[in-house]
């Protein structure tokens, strides 16, 4: 294949930027999995309260990891100059590391810090921090829901939003917090699931 300078000077971008998400990816996976971890020492009994944050951290693991496994399939790809590939592995590694790695991850801290202290303050401190951060990091224009969903992103961050929320105020008070757990995850596989197609779609019709 024959690739001028130019062509070149990109795939070294390319190699350089998959390096970045590899290690970022794998870094978290090893983080989540050292939190999780901590985390199953201070229970010997597991109700349901302790089961779903458990298990949002888990899938962030696996999120994270199979991003990693992506990115790293993205690098072969660079090295044999496939461009297209290149693009639909990042995409894909996007979508898992960012759906279902951050966003329940994200989630997931306010419902654990709920579980292992009592106090007030700690709680709403987690609470604000992950809504509000997520919150400035949807309406930044730099999240991947508004590249995937042009005309729906508010509708779906909003949504994030508010049913992190809801399950905060349910797990506290222990009412509705399993019907909530299963709408916010379904919703998330949903949106992991229509984000993977429409960029598969759209790096397709780019190639």
């Amino acid at each position: 294949m024959n690739i001028t300078n130019q062509g070149h000077d990109r795939f070294s971008l390319y190699q350089g930027e998959v390096q970045t998400y590899t290690g970022f990816s794998g870094t978290m996976a090893a983080v989540v999995l050292f939190f999780t971890g901590l985390i199953l020492t201070k229970f010997e009994n597991f109700d349901i309260s302790i089961k779903v944050p458990i298990s949002f951290l888990l899938i962030s693991i696996f999120g994270f990891l199979y991003a990693a496994l992506l990115y790293s399939s993205a690098a072969q790809e660079v090295s044999e100059y496939n461009e297209a590939r290149f693009h639909r592995a990042v995409f894909l590694g996007d979508i898992l590391s960012e759906y279902l790695g951050v966003y329940l991850l994200v989630i997931s801290i306010p419902l654990v810090i709920n579980l292992i202290t009592d106090d007030l303050f700690l709680r709403l401190v987690s609470l604000s921090a992950a809504l509000a951060g997520l919150a400035i990091y949807q309406f930044s224009s730099f999240s991947l829901v508004e590249r995937h969903f042009r005309h729906k992103h508010h509708f779906i961050s909003v949504s994030i939003i508010v049913l992190g929320l809801l399950l905060f105020v349910a797990q506290l008070y222990q009412i509705y917090f399993v019907p909530l757990s299963v709408i916010f995850a379904v919703f998330i596989l949903v949106v992991t699931y229509r984000a993977a197609k429409i960029g598969t779609e759209r790096t397709v019709s780019v190639s």
